[in-house]
Order: C-alpha cells, then sequence, then structure tokens
C-alpha cells in the first residue's frame, strides 16, 4: 500500500488532532521539499509554512469540527519560487464513534487545467474584443488576392458596401509606390511565419492618402498552402505624421548639436592657442626684462666687489649666489611656461623633457617610456598643448598626493589614436575622492578634461583605495583635429 501511494503525484497524508503529521507520500518531497521519511510528528505549520498555516487555519479548523474541507490554494515550487502549482485540496475528517481523531488531506496538482482555463478566457476575451468593439479594418482574401469578407468598418474606410468590395482585389486602394513592397513582405508569409505587419499608404474612401498598418496572418491547409489571409488594419496617419515631425526636429537637432560642438572646440582651441600666446609673452617679458635686469646687476655686483676689501667681499658673494639662484629661477619659470623643445621639437622630445625637469627638481623617479610618433603622424599646436599640459599637472599631483616618488609615463600611437599613460603604485583612492583630488587641483585638470572631450579625446581615471593611480588621456589625431 505505501509503493502505491508513494507513485501517486497527489500529496496524501494524516494529521492528528494536535495537528502532528502522522502519514504522508512521497509527493510531500515534490510540494515541499521534505523528505517523506521526517515527516511523522512534524506540526502541520512546519511543513506548509506560516503563511499558508495561517490561510488554511480556517479549514483545518473546521475538518476538527467533522466538516469536510475543499479548496483551492496557489503553492510555489520548492526549488523554484517563479513556478507555481495550482493545488484543489481535500480534508476528510477521521472520526471514530462520534470524535474527530484527526484528517486525511489529499492535493491534487490541477495547474494544467488552470493553464487551460486562462488560455481559453483570454482567447474568449480576444474573441470579444474582435467581435464588439469593431474599431479596426478587418478583411479576409483568398491566396489570389480577393475578398471573401469585410467588416463595417472597412467599408465605411474605404467609402464601399459589402457588395461591391467582395470578390474584388485588394490591391486597388493601395498607393502605387508600396504595391511592391507590400507584395514582397506577402510572399515571405508560410505556415512557420504565418504572421506579417506591414505599414503602407492607402486611399480612403474621400481620396485622401493615409498611413496604414496591417496584421496579416495566413491560415494554411494540412497540405502547407495557403488558404486565406486575414488582415487587420489601423490609421496610422497621425503616428507617421508625428514620427516625421519628431525627425525632421531631431535631425535638426543634431545639426545644431553639430555646429555647438564645433563652436566649442573652436573656442577651446582658441583659448588653448591664447593661453599659450600669454604664456609665451609672459616667457619673454622674464626673459627680455627680469632676467636681462638680473644680469646686469650680477655685473655690477662683480665690479663692485673688485674694489672691496676681502671681508666686504664675502657678503657680496652671498649677493652674488642669490642673484645666481633668482637667474636660474627665471630661466627655469620660462622653460616651464612655454618649453622651446615643445614648440621646436613636438610633444615627445616635450614628455622627455618634462620627466628630466620633474626628476631634478622634484627628486621624481620616473620610467619614461616615451618614442617619437611614426613618421606623417602630427599634432595641433592645440592637440601639443593640452596633453603636454595634463601630464604635466598628472605629475604635480603624483608629487603632492601618491606618497611614492615613483610613476611611469608612456605614450603610444595606434589607429589613429594617442594614448598617454600616466601612473603611479602610490596610496590611490576610491573613484569618487579621484574626482575630488582632480577638482582640488584647481582649474588645470577639469579644464583639460573639458578641451579634450572637445576635440574628440578623453581622459580616464583608475584607482582604488591602496591600488595606485592610472590616468589615460586619449586624442584621435584626425586630419579636422588641428584646423
Amino acid at each position: 500500500m505505501r509503493a502505491i501511494l508513494d507513485h501517486v503525484p497527489a500529496m496524501i497524508g494524516y494529521w492528528d488532532r494536535n495537528l502532528r503529521n502522522c502519514f504522508g507520500n512521497n509527493a510531500y518531497q515534490t510540494w515541499f521539499g521534505i523528505d517523506p521519511k521526517v515527516l511523522p510528528g512534524m506540526h502541520i505549520r512546519d511543513v506548509i509554512g506560516e503563511e499558508r498555516y495561517r490561510l488554511n487555519l480556517p479549514f483545518i479548523e473546521a475538518a476538527l469540527r467533522g466538516e469536510e474541507q475543499i479548496f483551492e490554494r496557489v503553492i510555489p515550487d520548492p526549488d523554484d519560487a517563479t513556478r507555481q502549482r495550482h493545488s484543489f485540496a481535500h480534508y476528510i475528517p477521521d472520526v471514530v464513534d462520534g470524535e474527530v481523531l484527526g484528517f486525511y488531506v489529499l492535493v491534487s496538482d490541477v495547474t494544467p487545467i488552470k493553464e487551460i482555463e486562462a488560455a481559453y478566457q483570454a482567447s474568449e476575451a480576444r474573441y470579444r474584443a474582435v467581435l464588439m468593439d469593431q474599431t479596426e479594418l478587418i478583411s479576409r482574401f483568398s491566396r489570389d488576392g480577393r475578398f471573401v469578407f469585410v467588416n463595417e468598418v472597412y467599408c465605411r474606410f474605404f467609402g464601399k458596401t459589402e457588395s461591391e468590395l467582395l470578390g474584388q482585389r485588394w490591391q486597388p486602394v493601395v498607393f502605387a509606390a508600396d504595391l511592391p513592397m507590400i507584395e514582397s513582405q506577402l510572399a515571405e508569409m508560410s505556415p512557420d511565419k504565418p504572421l506579417v505587419t506591414i505599414e503602407n499608404r492607402v486611399y480612403s474612401g474621400t481620396g485622401e492618402l493615409r498611413w496604414m498598418q496591417f496584421v496579416n496572418r495566413g491560415f494554411y491547409g494540412p497540405d502547407g498552402q495557403l488558404l486565406e489571409v486575414q488582415s487587420i488594419g489601423r490609421d496610422i496617419t497621425d503616428r507617421k505624421n508625428a514620427e516625421g515631425a519628431l525627425r525632421r526636429t531631431h535631425e535638426e537637432m543634431e545639426q545644431r548639436v553639430v555646429e555647438r560642438t564645433e563652436q566649442l572646440r573652436n573656442l577651446a582651441i582658441e583659448a588653448t592657442l591664447s593661453e599659450e600666446r600669454e604664456r609665451l609673452a609672459i616667457a619673454r617679458d622674464l626673459h627680455d626684462e627680469l632676467g636681462q635686469l638680473l644680469h646686469v646687476a650680477k655685473i655690477k655686483l662683480d665690479t663692485l666687489a673688485k674694489s672691496l676689501s676681502p671681508e666686504q667681499r664675502e657678503s657680496v658673494v652671498e649677493l652674488d649666489a642669490l642673484l645666481a639662484d633668482a637667474s636660474r629661477q627665471v630661466r627655469s619659470l620660462t622653460s616651464q611656461l612655454t618649453p622651446h623643445v615643445l614648440r621646436n621639437l613636438g610633444l615627445p622630445a616635450a614628455l622627455r623633457w618634462l620627466c628630466g625637469e620633474m626628476q631634478n627638481h622634484y627628486a621624481l623617479q620616473l620610467d619614461c617610456q616615451v618614442d617619437d610618433l611614426p613618421a606623417g603622424v602630427e599634432l595641433s599646436p592645440a592637440q601639443e598643448s593640452i596633453l603636454f599640459r595634463g601630464v604635466r599637472e598628472l605629475l604635480f599631483n603624483v608629487f603632492k598626493h601618491a606618497g611614492t616618488p615613483c610613476a611611469r609615463v608612456s605614450l603610444n600611437y595606434a589607429a589613429g589614436t594617442l594614448s598617454i599613460v600616466v601612473e603611479d603604485k602610490g596610496v590611490g583612492m576610491l573613484a569618487a575622492a579621484a574626482d575630488m583630488r582632480f577638482a582640488s587641483s584647481g582649474f588645470g585638470l577639469l579644464s583639460i578634461r573639458e578641451r579634450l572631450a572637445y576635440l574628440g579625446g578623453s581622459m580616464v581615471m583608475e584607482s582604488g583605495a591602496g591600488a595606485g593611480m592610472k590616468v589615460l588621456l586619449r586624442m584621435p589625431l584626425l586630419a579636422s583635429a588641428n584646423k
């Protein structure tokens, strides 16, 4: 008997009046994931769960009063909560000498029946919508294109009576230019692809050209031959007009974006070049005026020293050293403002010079992997300036924030794009903090990021707490980029 019950797909069990299990077949494993061997003695709440226990409690109490209970319940699959079983439960009281000792449970899976009911209800709803609403153009035509059915809406739209349309072909109402496209798409209909949706233009009964959407479904015989096509159409003229207006607006906006982007790009180039001109002017003033003044002061101090006693010359020597240091500072500042190597030899040479300057003046230990660009590859002055200033700002960031003197600068050119990487193995930081660090560095990096973007380039940061910082500068070297 146990073997028979264990092979029954329905749950069969017995619960005493204290709601402790006395028997359960193998279906409990399938329904609730509980081994029937451990089921005896378990409280029904622990088997079916607290929520279902509260829902089932009225039926349980009624069964313990001796009243047979029948109800339905949805039970999720224990292995996949997205799957639901529709159950039909039957509680049968166990009455002996007028006393209820417990109750039998029989729970059957009625999911297939429920699915059939749902499908039937959905089908009926669709059928009623077609018949009752009657808002769409419905027609059926044979495989030679002749109407065998048209509804009233179809007749009203085309200004024809049913008798005028039946037996006639559908092609005459179609805008002639759309006819080849329609026939081509209908030809793709097959038993494996019976549904074809087509949007085309037609002439209404008033002669107005309207856009229509037709959902065409083919019906086939057992031999695979097309019998009829049912077509359901709706007027989409307003939608098409709106799409056309939206498309024109989109095209206008795209053109404006292109124009605005070009304006911003030109402004970025002009701003960069203006800054370079200002730097050059300041550097010339420093060199031609302040530098010359310091040089003249040093000459006069040397002349004065010759007429002084040895004791007095000691102070003059100190002043001479200060003037020499000031002259070096002026030369260094002049080089930083507008490196001659950048103007005369190009970006790769300027980056190698910059690495040397950062090593000499800031004690950075730099691995400079910068080779010359391939022959024929050139950068505009604006591109060179933005990239050079960007690398310089990044190296100062390493000096001020990284917590390590070691960094690497590399330059690579491939597929029309120049890539420069500045990275260190310092303290690093999270992405949000990296943005804060760059923001706190002042106008420099934020401005460079924007100008890179205007020229089609980008600046990407990669970092993490304790993982160092890596910044990638990319610049496409297009023919239009340096114009």
